[in-house]
C-alpha cells in the first residue's frame, strides 16, 4: 500500500448482481444530463500521447481525471 501514489483512489466491488442492480445509474445519468456531475479533468492527451499519460500518472502529477482521445 505504500507505493500507491497519494492522490491515487482505489475501489473494490464485493457485491453480487443484485446489488450492482440497486447502484444508482440513473441518478448519475441525470447528472451527467443536467451538467451537475462535477469531475475534475487534469489533462486531455491525444493517443498518440499515451506515454506522457502514463508517465504523469505515475508522477503522481494529475491532481485529477487523465482523459486519453483518439
Amino acid at each position: 500500500m505504500g507505493s500507491i501514489p497519494t492522490s491515487v483512489c482505489l475501489t473494490a466491488y464485493s457485491g453480487g448482481p443484485e446489488e450492482f442492480m440497486q447502484t444508482p445509474l440513473q441518478e448519475l445519468v441525470e447528472q451527467i444530463e443536467a451538467g451537475s456531475l462535477q469531475v475534475s479533468v487534469a489533462k486531455t492527451f491525444r493517443l498518440d500521447e499515451i506515454a506522457d499519460a502514463h508517465r504523469m500518472m505515475e508522477e503522481n502529477r494529475a491532481g485529477g481525471k487523465l482523459v486519453v482521445l483518439p
